[in-house]
């Protein structure tokens, strides 16, 4: 027992989806797995019901049904695929104290994790762009079309399906990771051809997305801001404090969203990124 190994208590038929990086590592303390299968089951009920609920408002509010919300709702239904489709699993395999449902599951769990959360991203990075579009056309008339969003969905599903799928056709793969309960792409290994795959993913599921979020956000607070100061200038002139200290106030409550909002982002997706 003294000398065993974290990859000792691997199933024999999921030998092979184990990067060498982890053959040397110890077991964790027998506590370590059912702890942390308990908060996967807390965090996964908790996600459950707040997107369930997400979803169902929005379905069942008609006056809901619009482009931006039908981005809202696409994103509520990735995240809740995400927790269908990794929680009962990883659940399972804590408790278990190794992967132990096989192979092709592994590879199945490890695409899911990374199709939904890519596009968890980059549909944060789409309505970033479509509240950019919305607020600072100077005519109004851009609110976003069901068709429109329709076009963006296919292509948030398309985009990232496309990314995550590549290691089936042999660009990377999907291995065991961690404390070995769970799937993801291989990002340990360093030959050029493995490294090359997870440098382009980064890029094209974190760096540009995080990029269109910045660039929309705080070019909604500029425009804001912007406009604020005429009006300012035009209610100080006229003596009207009040409505210049709403003025102040409401610049004030959009800068502490933007910052409230990419913050979250990358709070949300650095882990997942990295």
């Amino acid at each position: 027992m003294a000398n065993m190994t974290l990859f000792d208590l691997v199933e024999p038929e999921v030998t092979h989806k184990v990067p060498k990086h982890w053959h040397s590592f110890p077991p964790p303390h027998p506590l370590w797995h059912p702890v942390l299968g308990t908060l996967y089951v807390i965090i996964g009920l908790f996600a459950l019901f707040g997107n369930g609920v997400v979803l169902w408002v929005f379905c069942c509010t008609r006056s809901l049904r619009s482009g931006t919300n039908l981005l809202v709702i696409n994103l509520a239904f990735s995240d809740l695929c995400m927790v269908i489709s990794q929680f009962p699993i990883l659940v399972c395999n804590c408790f278990s104290q190794a992967w132990v449902i096989g192979p092709f599951v592994c590879e199945l769990y490890g695409f899911c994790g990374a199709l939904f959360g890519t596009m968890s991203i980059i549909n944060l990075a789409v309505i970033a762009y479509d509240r950019y579009r919305a607020i600072l056309s100077p005519f109004g008339g851009t609110q976003l079309s069901m068709r429109r969003a329709g076009l963006w969905l296919l292509l948030i599903w398309v985009y990232s399906g496309g990314w995550c799928a590549l290691p089936f056709f042999g660009w990377n793969q999907y291995v065991l990771e961690g404390l070995l309960t769970s799937c993801t792409f291989d990002y340990l290994s360093m030959d050029t051809w493995s490294r090359s795959y997870v440098v382009v993913l980064f890029l094209a599921s974190y760096a540009v997305p995080l990029v269109v979020v910045c660039y929309a956000y705080f070019g909604i607070v500029s425009s804001v801001s912007r406009h604020d100061r005429n009006l300012k200038s035009h209610e100080r002139a006229q003596g009207e404090n009040v409505r210049y200290q709403n003025l102040q106030r409401r610049e004030s409550q959009l800068n502490r969203f933007v910052f409230t909002s990419v913050l979250a982002f990358m709070i949300a997706s650095t882990p997942y990124a990295g």
